[in-house]
């Protein structure tokens, strides 16, 4: 089966927004929460100490809410660490059981964001404790094969994609 790759607008859009909810909505929530957990500790009220406590630990649950939706438009560990700890982390939260084999040199800016959310858009279609192995080849035309096994499905199942990066 043919997966398709995000184009570099889509790619550029996904990034941008992940940016805005950790930069913007998610770090306004944790200043918040600093605050509300010094009024907490100034309240003489057991009965308002408990509301804060309550309102703190909703705004806590928002907050990671956030921090999960940004990471599935883009994880933020791609930009940072590179394609590697960024298909690792995502298999690790889905409990998935990954084996990679990619480039022995990391792929450049374009070709590692468009190659790292074709694979994380995968790996969120699969359901925990799934076998995955992906074979990552290229530099400017970039080929993925994907091989998974889920729990309760019949043989394995194979994806492939080519990307043409700059």
């Amino acid at each position: 089966m043919w997966l398709r790759a995000p184009d570099r607008d889509v790619t550029r859009m996904r990034c941008d927004l992940e940016r805005t909810l950790h930069d913007g909505a998610a770090a306004d929530m944790s200043a918040l929460a600093l605050e509300l957990g010094l009024i907490s500790m100034a309240a003489e009220d057991p009965d308002t100490e408990a509301r804060i406590d309550a309102a703190l630990g909703m705004l806590r649950r928002t907050i990671d809410d956030l921090r999960g939706i940004g990471s599935a438009l883009y994880p933020p560990v791609l930009v940072s660490a590179g394609l590697e700890p960024a298909l690792r982390s995502v298999a690790e939260r889905r409990d998935l059981r990954l084996r990679l084999d990619l480039p022995r040199r990391e792929l450049g800016v374009e070709a590692r964001s468009r190659t790292g959310l074709l694979v994380v858009d995968h790996l969120h279609t699969l359901c925990p404790g799934s076998a995955v192995r992906i074979r990552v080849r290229g530099r400017r035309f970039v080929r993925v094969h994907i091989t998974d096994e889920q729990p309760g499905w019949p043989g394995p199942r194979h994806h492939r994609a080519v990307l043409r990066c700059a």
